[in-house]
């Protein structure tokens, strides 16, 4: 039998509507009038649709897959976007699961009218800190650092821990409340605002808890570690082709640099590893769309996350150093690159802590999870 003649099921491929999304992305996040509040997230999910695809519809029409997400975060990580995407993201998969009538607040965030920030302990976030509630009361308090996306935003979704509460519950407050104070963070990236919330007794919007919430935070997570990979792709992309189009304009002794064999191969190296990033991204994008609970899903987005920020971080120190001087300054478009991926990689633990993460899903799949 010839292989022409072997039936092999097509692999992952984008369709139509992907390239029309990511085209259509692209032009937005160039031409853009981001004068508005939350750099024009409003018309970005009233204008583009954006907040259906994240949220589901009005009527009840599905949100987006996971690969319509994943196009979103990379254009948005190439056009270092800072906006409200990550959290707006991470909510949009617990909204997947509740109603308009059960979370009225999601009308709101689904036409941009409304922003949300997410505690970064919903994320992967070494060190990061959940409020507490006290045994028996609605009402939480204490400090949530950091909080992603903060300026602006009118609601807060953060874990909450008690002595009882295993796995934690859920809580979404209200920056309007008096028992609810929000202080911006100066971070490492200035192109997306970081905040610590304080609350003392403040009443929640929305509560969730027991079984609901321990899948709800799965999810979440979930979706968070495929946004924050492939927002780390977008940047490492991007990066990747500006340096080549500056290696073949400077010129230097009466060459190209990129004629310069040192420079062209270390080029290649760093096109094979975005190459490499891609295809886990997209697979573990393609995984959580069709196999969402699954644990070799779970394996995919780890790979991806760690290949990912790793990629990104590598990529935007080359270019620094590809650039010369000139890109030493903090005002240098490469630099702004730089601090986004160091930012991605610090508040989430970076590679280190995904192929932790990665050991530990690979003995619980072969067994192995009394040796820890």
């Amino acid at each position: 039998m010839s292989i022409a003649e072997v039936d092999i099921p097509p692999l992952f491929e984008f369709t139509a509507e992907h390239a029309a999304l990511r085209a259509m992305l692209r032009q937005w996040l160039a031409t853009a009038d981001r004068s508005e509040s939350a750099l024009g997230w409003e018309s970005l999910c009233a204008d583009a649709g954006i907040g259906e695809l994240l949220f589901g519809g009005e009527a009840g029409e599905p949100a987006g897959t996971a690969i319509d997400v994943a196009v979103l975060a990379e254009e948005s990580g190439a056009a270092l976007y800072g906006g409200p995407l990550l959290s707006s993201a991470v909510a949009g998969a617990l909204a997947i699961a509740a109603r308009d009538e059960e979370w009225p607040a999601i009308a709101r965030l689904r036409t941009g009218s409304s922003t949300i920030a997410v505690a970064n302990a919903l994320l992967d976030g070494p060190d990061a800190t959940s409020a507490i509630r006290e045994t028996g009361s609605a009402c939480v308090s204490g400090r949530i650092e950091p909080v992603w996306d903060i300026t602006g935003a009118a609601l807060i979704l953060c874990p909450v821990m008690n002595d009882t509460t295993n796995p934690p519950a859920l809580a979404m407050l209200s920056t309007a409340s008096a028992e609810v104070a929000v202080t911006e963070l100066a971070g490492l990236d200035l192109s997306r605002p970081l905040g610590r919330v304080e609350c003392a007794a403040a009443q929640p919007e929305f509560i969730l808890d027991g079984e609901p919430a321990r899948h709800a935070v799965a999810a979440m997570r979930s979706r968070a570690r495929l946004v924050l990979a492939t927002e780390s792709l977008g940047i490492a992309q991007h990066v990747l082709d500006e340096t080549v189009g500056y290696a073949g304009r400077r010129v230097q002794f009466g060459r190209t640099i990129g004629s310069f064999q040192a420079v062209a191969h270390r080029l290649a190296d760093l096109a094979a590893s975005v190459e490499l990033a891609r295809s886990a991204v997209y697979g573990a994008a393609w995984a959580l769309t069709a196999e969402p609970d699954a644990l070799d899903t779970e394996i995919d987005l780890a790979v991806a996350a760690a290949l990912a920020g790793d990629t990104a971080v590598t990529v935007a120190k080359s270019a620094v150093q590809l650039h010369g001087g000139i890109a030493i300054t903090w005002e240098h478009w490469a630099h702004r690159y730089l601090r986004r991926a160091n930012t991605l990689a610090a508040l989430t633990g970076g590679a280190r802590h995904y192929r932790t993460h990665l050991a530990a899903l690979i003995d619980r799949r072969d067994g192995h999870d009394e040796q820890y």
